[in-house]
């Protein structure tokens, strides 16, 4: 069943159309990309999709009863009261289905079959926002976006990225059937993107996705939708099937426009020849035909580029050699490292959370700022070019005075250096301060090719790029021939670009060889190691439907009598149901409502694995590798999330 159904729309901003001929289906359990370069319409597309904006053409029906969610990238400007009560106020929905259900329980034992299914649907929602642990549930979502230290402040004082992830954290909380995201990524790290992904794949969210972060559209989404030529094309498959396909798709255009391009001159040519002579009938015939032969559009294509950093000669082995330091300011460490060394060519890429001091150990490595403690060693040969995040010291004066003030070059030089970053004609004498986050990024580049550096330290460089401009950025980075320090949440470059990636939390810093991918692989083999000797040692062992077996199974005949007397049990009988509505309830300590509540989630949770291996095994007979992969990757997420409840609830049980 749809929940949302988009059909023929059209919009126009003056005597300029955004896009027409935009039709899409949303079903309940959908997690959709919607992807394009900035200014094609997404943000526009999402706020008609809400009701928030009207088409000019077309119309979107939305399923009856159907609760919406939009997140957009300006939130919570003029909120009162504090982060935890603008957090609560997201409950408001929770409390209205709790009173309804206690409303309704009365009237269960009289067996009126609509009053026992809306109490269904009523207690299901109830369920599914977390309403049976709301105190838990608004820890964890607060905990997961890393607003868990900024509960007690002021809505007012926080900053713009913070407002933007409490408006995402009040959105998962209100727990809308339809989720409408507009960069819902932005902002955060990468625990807390690695959570959210976690969030609505567990929740199973119907969600409609704007993101330029690759690697979180693989993960949580399975269609993608995109802009094209003024309209949106579907696709099968999460980003990286989108990518694949796009590229196969545009190939193959080209080609038959190449060749039907070829035809159309050939008869072109026919008619000019004989229009006029015995043949005349043969090429009136022919200019008819071609008349009506419908043009094959070529693929839209980016313009080229021919971006390129020269890396200076490094005669030595090692470029960057520290002891163990201690790193911060005004001589208070945020940070401790082991030794550090950076080789001839090699590629780091460090991570962690924000405010944990990647900054501030790249610039200490780098001599920007002095260490603490230790000391810092680079190459006689060492040349350094510092991409600072957000590309500081490019908000005035135009495009040739930023590089000319960087460089020293003359005008012509300039000039000429500016064309191979597409910065052409009049284009060098625009304000550095309208131009648009790509548009700045080549700019930095061009800054730093003037330099031709062997150590290139990027900070944040994918920061506000759109998804053209990030591989057009990927492209000249993985091109470049010296050595790279990057600091950076894109975990989709990441993976293709790092040799090494340095882990920051904590106060501490972990070197791990290989990419993010192996970095993954590795953290999967201790969870597991883990899991195994927790199974063998402290923690009690799974029964055979999974459940820890020293306490009453979340299934069990004691566990149901336990939760019945917390709460309603989902009305599988008249006979229960009333029997439950009329039993008071009794009370309990918090810790024994917490692992109540906790069981019920285990065994709704065990419940959805149980579907999904079915679905897994009939998706895999069918041969759908694309879907085969979806459905796998969720169901390990499940896994995961059983394993993380299962934690929990030994905690509370200890």
């Amino acid at each position: 069943m749809s929940v949302l159904s988009v059909q023929a729309l059209a919009k126009r901003y003056g005597e300029r159309l955004l896009f027409s001929g935009v039709s899409f289906r949303l079903a309940y359990g959908d997690r959709v990309a919607l992807v394009g370069p900035n200014g094609t319409g997404k943000s526009t597309l999402l706020r008609i999709a809400a009701g928030r904006d009207e088409p000019d053409e077309g119309n979107v029906a939305v399923a009856r009863g159907t609760r919406i969610g939009l997140l957009e990238q300006e939130t919570l400007l003029d909120v009162e009261g504090t982060v935890e009560e603008r957090a609560r106020d997201a409950g408001a929905h929770i409390r209205e289905l709790e009173a309804e259900m206690r409303a309704l329980e009365p009237r269960l034992a009289g067996g009126d079959p609509e009053v026992l299914a809306r109490y269904a649907d009523v207690q299901h929602h109830f369920e599914h926002a977390g309403g049976y642990d709301l105190d838990a549930t608004v820890k964890r979502v607060l905990d997961g976006l890393g607003l868990a230290a900024l509960t007690g402040r002021l809505v007012r004082t926080l900053s713009g990225g913070e407002r933007t992830r409490l408006g995402l954290a009040r959105l998962l909380l209100d727990d809308p059937d339809l989720m409408l995201l507009d960069e819902p990524t932005n902002h955060l790290d990468i625990a807390a993107l690695e959570w959210l992904e976690r969030f609505l794949v567990e929740r199973n969210a119907t969600a409609l996705v704007v993101s330029h972060d690759r690697w979180f559209l693989d993960r949580v989404t399975s269609r993608t939708l995109s802009f094209e030529r003024g309209t949106v094309v579907e696709y099968r498959g999460s980003y990286s099937h989108y990518a694949r396909q796009r590229a196969d798709r545009d190939a193959a255009l080209a080609k038959a426009s190449e060749r039907q391009a070829e035809e159309i001159a050939r008869t072109e040519e026919f008619i000019r020849r004989y229009g006029a002579g015995q043949r005349s009938k043969e090429a009136r015939g022919r200019a008819k035909r071609l008349s009506r032969v419908e043009r094959i559009a070529a693929p839209e294509r980016l313009a080229a580029h021919s971006w390129r950093l020269e890396a200076a000669h490094m005669a030595s082995d090692t470029v960057v050699d520290a002891t163990p330091l201690a790193v911060g300011h005004a001589a208070t460490p945020i940070l401790h490292t082991p030794r550090l060394r950076i080789g001839r060519g090699a590629r780091v890429a460090v991570v962690g959370p924000n405010g944990a001091g990647k900054t501030t150990l790249v610039r200490t490595l780098i001599g920007e700022l002095p260490p603490i403690e230790g000391y810092v060693a680079s190459a006689p040969t060492a040349r350094v070019a510092y991409l600072a995040q957000a590309q500081q010291g490019l908000m005035s004066g135009s495009v040739l005075e930023a590089l000319r003030d960087a460089s020293g070059l003359a005008e012509q030089a300039a000039r000429d250096l500016l064309a191979r970053f597409l910065f052409r004609g009049e284009e060098v004498f625009r304000d550095v301060a309208v131009l648009s986050g790509g548009e700045r990024t080549r700019l930095a580049l061009a800054r730093l090719a003037a330099r031709e550096a062997n150590l290139l330290v990027l900070d944040e460089p994918t920061n506000h790029l759109d998804v053209p401009a990030r591989e057009a950025l990927e492209s000249v980075i993985l091109d470049y021939d010296g050595t790279i320090v990057l600091v950076s949440h894109d975990r989709y470059l990441i993976d293709k670009l790092a040799t090494e990636v340095w882990l920051v939390e904590e106060g501490t810093l972990t070197r791990h060889e290989g990419n993010w991918t192996s970095l993954q692989r590795e953290r999967a083999d201790r969870e597991r190691a883990s899991e195994a000797a927790a199974r063998q040692g402290r923690l009690p062992p799974r029964s055979l439907a999974g459940r820890p077996s020293a306490r009453p199974a979340p299934g069990s005949s004691a566990s149901t009598k336990e939760r019945r007397r917390a709460r309603p049990e989902r009305p599988a009988a008249r006979s229960r149901l009333a029997a439950a509505a009329s039993r008071p309830p009794e009370a309990g300590g918090r810790r024994q409502s917490r692992a109540r509540a906790l069981e019920h989630r285990i065994t709704e949770l065990e419940e959805r694995i149980k579907t999904l291996e079915q679905r897994l095994a009939d998706v895999a007979q069918s041969g759908n590798y694309m879907e085969t992969r979806r459905v796998g990757e969720e169901h390990a997420s499940l896994e995961k999330a059983l394993k993380d409840l299962y934690d929990e609830w030994a905690r509370e049980g200890s």
